[in-house]
């Protein structure tokens, strides 16, 4: 800080020995800008489960009730909220929820390399819980 004595002379502080000094303010400023522009950016996919491939059909509608959702990968192996499952546990599952919710559909989310085998199997198993509607997701034709 300069001080002034008369308006013709100015006295300047001198530094204190030969070493320079960085400050660290501006640079918390910028690394918490960065973390601002980084949190504002960043873009969360929407379905962050399994990655499935269906199959394509020209007949698909979509389902507007209540659903029950079932995913099979191509593996065969069965999931419910991205948890694996057995199809002991489907049975138990579907027959929960149709006790809340009757009129709920079962909709099934098949990997179009999953087996034939294990969709039959999954597909008794919620017919065995009670459910009237089975449903499986396809990927819509275009022309």
């Amino acid at each position: 800080m300069a001080v002034q004595e008369d308006a013709s002379r100015v006295v300047v502080p001198k530094p204190r020995g030969n070493k320079p000094e960085i400050t660290m303010a501006p640079l918390v400023d910028i690394v918490f800008l960065l973390l601002i522009f980084f949190m504002v950016t960043t873009v969360f996919p929407e379905n962050r489960g399994l990655l499935i491939e269906k199959p394509a059909s020209e007949s698909s509608e979509p389902l507007v009730m209540q659903k029950i959702t079932f995913t099979i990968d191509n593996k065969g192996d069965v999931f419910y909220q991205e948890q694996p499952i057995t199809m002991d546990d489907v049975t138990r599952l579907v027959a929960e929820q149709l006790q809340g919710a009757p009129d709920s559909a079962v909709f099934l989310q098949v990997d179009k390399a999953a087996t034939t085998e294990v969709l039959i199997g999954v597909m008794d198993a919620c017919k065995r819980a009670g459910a009237d509607q089975v449903g499986i997701a396809t990927n819509a034709l275009t022309h």
